[in-house]
């Protein structure tokens, strides 16, 4: 009888490929975040981009979801601060 020492081990999750594609999201407020989540959650691309004029809470975000995205496949988050324009 064989025992658990003698069966190799297996891996059970499919190897997938993570998308190469770059979704960009402009604006990280309430609506613009749970894009961002639901992006992450299923796996539809692999960089997700920020954009926002509000550097302080665009940093914040981007670092919660780097954070979570460690658990995730989605392999980058990043982030850049939208030019504000002057009349």
């Amino acid at each position: 009888m064989e025992t658990l020492e003698d069966q190799p081990i297996h891996n059970l999750l499919k190897e997938e490929q993570i998308p190469q594609n770059k979704i960009t999201i402009v604006g990280v407020d309430a609506v613009g975040t749970a894009f961002a989540i639901s992006i992450l959650m299923k796996d539809l691309a692999g960089v997700l981009a920020l954009v926002d004029v509000m550097e302080d809470k665009l940093k914040g975000e981007m670092m919660d979801l780097q954070h979570g995205s460690l658990f995730l496949r989605t392999s980058k988050v990043v982030s850049d601060s939208a030019p504000r324009f002057r009349d």
